[in-house]
């Protein structure tokens, strides 16, 4: 069995992913729901969450079976499954682990993006390995950069993408 790892804070909890929900949600956000046991979004999955987005998170959580904790988490709020988040893997050399997250269209601008996203950041921490947060969004999306400013990130530059265009990087490093 896989392990299960909660993290919880006011109305929002975060799930890890296992390979269990991985098989669930390729079959259906449905099926994923009831593996949650949780109400099903009638809109699943958000944006950023389709099969080649699973089958890498898979592949994390098999090339890092000792860390489940630094993968994908599912955003549940008031019993319902309203987004995804997580880690793009364990801390870097630098001590640097990089976050992202997605909520579905109907329940967004409710705070929880924001409340992942402080979640994951907490978590992050408490393992003396991390030095530092970072998130990275489009100029576009002036939400998700809200998401990061509430959290204490700070904007650090941008990079030119090929397919995307420019994305901004933010940072938020450990507290002293």
């Amino acid at each position: 069995m896989d392990p299960v790892i909660i993290e919880s804070a006011g109305p929002v909890t975060l799930v890890a992913a296992t390979l269990a929900s991985l098989d669930a949600e390729d079959v259906s956000g449905d099926r994923l729901a009831e593996h949650l046991g949780v109400a099903a979004s009638s809109t699943w999955p958000p944006e950023h969450n389709d099969a080649g987005t699973r089958a890498w998170m898979r592949a994390l959580l098999v090339a890092h079976p000792d860390e489940p904790g630094y993968g994908f988490w599912y955003i549940l709020a008031d019993a319902r499954l309203v987004g995804i988040c997580g880690y793009k893997g364990p801390p870097d050399a630098m001590g640097t682990v990089e976050i992202g997250y997605s909520v579905v269209e109907a329940e967004q601008r409710k705070g929880y993006g924001s409340a992942a996203a402080g979640l994951l950041v907490e978590r992050a921490f408490r393992d003396s390995r991390v030095w530092s947060v970072a998130g990275e969004t489009l100029p576009a999306l002036e939400a998700s950069q809200k998401v990061m400013i509430r959290n204490g990130f700070c904007l650090v530059g941008s990079r030119p993408d090929d397919e995307l265009g420019e994305i901004l990087r933010f940072i938020r490093s450990r507290p002293t």
